[in-house]
């Protein structure tokens, strides 16, 4: 019901309805509309927490795992656009205590699978913390500023090549970054490959 008329026309009485069930026993199950809310969110980021785990062992590379995270939750919000927009995006007036935790939850999950990511790529040592945090928060934005054009233009079929597109000129800065450091703390490097 959420996805056909949207969380801010759904009511109680209507979703009670379409369930066949009294709007009496929704509030004593969910504690009203904020509860059917959160429950019909929790189904999906519960999906896209599972999915987003089960990538690192499909990914080839740490690059490649990077870029599997960005398609995986690009393409699930476009596809759930309502939760997304509710959760991430911060529209919609039903963004109460609970649902806006959820929402953090959710960003914070994203943001630490892309560090797992860049681990693997950049490395561990407290220098590199910054790096990775930073190239993470640099590769989600783009990401949600995937999701918002796609958004906004309703961009049809795969957004693949977009956000290859977008997210390349970032990626390509890590390991840019990457070289340079690495370069820079072994400077006897290139004078033994002669």
């Amino acid at each position: 019901m959420f996805e056909q008329v949207g969380f801010e026309a759904a009511t109680v009485r209507s979703i009670g309805a379409e369930a066949g069930v009294s709007a009496a026993a929704l509030y004593i199950y969910f504690d009203g509309k904020e509860g059917l809310v959160l429950a019909a969110c929790e189904l999906k980021v519960t999906a896209l927490k599972a999915r987003l785990g089960a990538l690192e062992h499909e990914a080839s590379g740490p690059m490649g795992h990077a870029f599997a995270i960005l398609e995986t939750t690009t393409a699930w919000a476009l596809q759930n656009l309502d939760v997304y927009e509710l959760l991430l995006a911060g529209t919609g007036a039903q963004g109460s205590g609970k649902i806006w935790t959820l929402g953090r939850e959710l960003d914070a999950a994203c943001l630490r699978e892309l560090e797992i990511a860049l681990v693997g790529f950049i490395g561990r040592s407290p220098d590199d913390c910054a790096r990775i945090e930073t190239g993470a928060r640099a590769l989600w934005a783009v990401a949600n500023g995937v999701i918002c054009l796609c958004r906004r233009l309703d961009c049809p079929g795969a957004i693949g090549p977009l956000l290859s597109a977008a997210v390349a000129p970032v990626l390509r800065e890590i390991v840019t970054a990457e070289v340079d450091t690495v370069g820079a703390a072994t400077p006897h490097r290139a004078s033994s490959v002669h």
